[in-house]
């Protein structure tokens, strides 16, 4: 008897305790596409809360940053729209852009609009989102200020062709020993407000460890993915201070060389 009766109790507890971790309509909540993310600013347009984060502190280099679209009135996220994001740094007397990435399609992934930036400079940017097609009928425009602190993963290179490149290092953002993914971001100046992606280079890649005096093996040449994109392996053997030298060719001539140095611990 004593133990149907200790059986029910626990039966009865597990189904509140089950109870507990669903919403009222009996379903379980969506995850927040939010939680690891940075929120970095807040804008609004008449029907529409427009919220910016990015998955880590805004640097010099590379930075991936995400829109979430809500309605105002009824809270709904926003699955649909056009955006067109533009970094500008008004410097007072000249302003200036830099590359940036915007969504490939109007619809949202995972409740977010995916956008990247390359800062080329630390201090303080403006970001502007010109905002169409929201499937609440809203449009509009949104500039956020945000703040950039300094970072040694983005090198400024004049080409063989007089051009001007950057590189951003995308990853590893954390290295560790063993085999990283290599990534960068090859973008051309062609002028204060434009900077396409380069995507016609061949990249060849050499990590070495200038302390130990020694490289490593089964490295991978990054290869271009797709919007000046372009992703390899790279194999750290130890921990310490590692430089990765990079070496820039189109249609077999030497375009640039450059140099990132990376701490792995």
């Amino acid at each position: 008897m004593k133990a149907s009766l200790l059986l029910f109790i626990t039966l009865v507890i597990g189904i509140w305790l089950f109870s507990c971790n669903r919403n009222s309509t009996g379903v379980d909540p969506e995850p927040d596409p939010t939680k690891d993310l940075h929120r970095i600013a807040t804008g609004e347009l008449e029907k529409t809360l427009v919220t910016v984060y990015s998955d880590a502190s805004l640097q010099t280099g590379y930075c991936r940053i995400y829109v979430l679209l809500k309605d105002r009135n009824t809270g709904k996220v926003l699955q649909k729209a056009r955006i067109q994001m533009t970094p500008i740094m008004d410097m007072g007397d000249m302003k200036h852009s830099a590359p940036c990435e915007n969504p490939q399609t109007g619809y949202a992934e995972n409740g977010l609009f995916p956008c990247g930036a390359v800062f080329i400079m630390s201090g303080t940017w403006q970001l502007e989102f010109l905002l169409q097609e929201l499937e609440n009928g809203d449009a509009g425009k949104v500039v956020v200020p945000v703040q950039v602190a300094p970072a040694n993963r983005l090198k400024q290179e004049t080409g063989s062709d007089s051009a001007h490149y950057f590189l951003a290092l995308v990853e590893p953002r954390s290295p560790k020993v063993g085999i990283n993914t290599f990534e960068i971001t090859i973008h051309q100046q062609e002028s204060m407000m434009a900077f396409p992606a380069v995507t016609d280079v061949e990249v060849t890649m050499e990590p070495t460890m200038p302390s130990m005096g020694h490289g490593s093996p089964n490295n991978e040449h990054p290869i271009h993915k797709g919007k000046g994109h372009y992703r390899g392996k790279v194999n750290f053997t130890m921990s310490g201070a590692w430089q990765i030298a990079l070496r820039v060719s189109r249609n077999g001539q030497l375009l640039l060389q450059t140099m990132f140095d990376l701490q792995v611990p």
